[in-house]
């Protein structure tokens, strides 16, 4: 299992440029065949227990939350021969129809569990577009657009700097569309984790469309919270938070840690080689 550690010398979450970089540790544990009430009767033998082993922490969801999951569709970009997939890395766009639509370039995860995450967000027509058919010619066009651009920094130029990929080169590969079931890790009352269990279903942009299948994957990913608080980052309690949890569910489900991203189970369940 990979160590967890806490990213030292960069904020968590900030902004350069045009581009917004988060440095989020995480732990990705499959949840494949694990129906929700199941997850939920963990969850909340969890919220019962969870300050007995960590203590100050708490487990906290909105209201509606596992009723009412918000729908966010990723699409993954890559090369005609799929040279991102085996890195570990990604290149996609993430849209809610209500929210947001973003371009990301992540990179492959560290040896502390990081993954270094770089973001440009659209706004007024482009994001409408992408928000409406994100996997349409118009929503590609404006990426491919972003991708090509050389007067500043965006996801491409990054993926480039890394893995030597031209960005131009790059086209959809991988549809998502992830109901997202989200809980927070609290500590003395404070924003420590947010969490989710994603249920999903993945298409080959790539197959010919009159053979396009979705397959379900799963999976519950416990992240620290984006704009966590300096001190709060500091504090040891957080990674023992995500440690204690990743526990618990690869001992109530019978599975274990992957670092396998999202790109790379979709890939598998589709039976894409890499």
């Amino acid at each position: 299992m990979t160590q967890l550690t806490m990213p030292e010398g960069d904020t968590i979450y900030f902004r350069s440029d045009a581009v917004t970089i988060f440095n989020q540790l995480a732990r990705k544990i499959p949840m494949d065949g694990v129906s929700n009430p199941a997850y939920y009767a963990w969850l909340d033998r969890t919220k019962a227990s969870v300050g007995r082993h960590v203590h100050g922490a708490e487990i906290a969801e909105k209201p509606g939350a596992r009723e009412t999951p918000p729908l966010n569709t990723a699409i993954y970009y890559d090369t005609p021969d799929r040279r991102i997939l085996p890195t570990g890395a990604l290149l996609r766009t993430s849209c809610n129809t209500i929210t947001h639509a973003f371009c990301a370039f992540k990179m492959a995860e560290d040896g502390g569990s990081v993954r270094k995450d770089h973001r440009y967000v659209f706004d007024g027509e482009a994001k409408r577009t992408i928000q409406q058919a994100p996997d349409s010619a118009p929503a590609v066009n404006i990426v491919q657009h972003l991708l090509r651009r050389t007067d500043i920094a965006h996801p491409g130029s990054f993926l480039q700097q890394v893995y030597g990929i031209d960005p131009a080169t790059l086209t959809p590969s991988i549809r998502l569309d992830s109901l997202r079931y989200t809980f927070f890790g609290w500590l003395d009352g404070r924003d420590a984790l947010r969490c989710s269990i994603d249920r999903y279903a993945t298409l080959d942009l790539r197959a010919p469309a009159d053979g396009r299948a979705p397959v379900a994957v799963a999976e519950v990913e416990l992240a620290i919270y984006p704009r966590i608080a300096p001190d709060m980052a500091r504090d040891p309690r957080v990674v023992a938070l995500i440690a204690h949890l990743s526990d618990s569910l690869c001992d109530a489900f019978g599975t274990q840690v992957t670092t396998d991203i999202k790109y790379q189970r979709c890939a598998q369940a589709l039976g894409i080689a890499y």
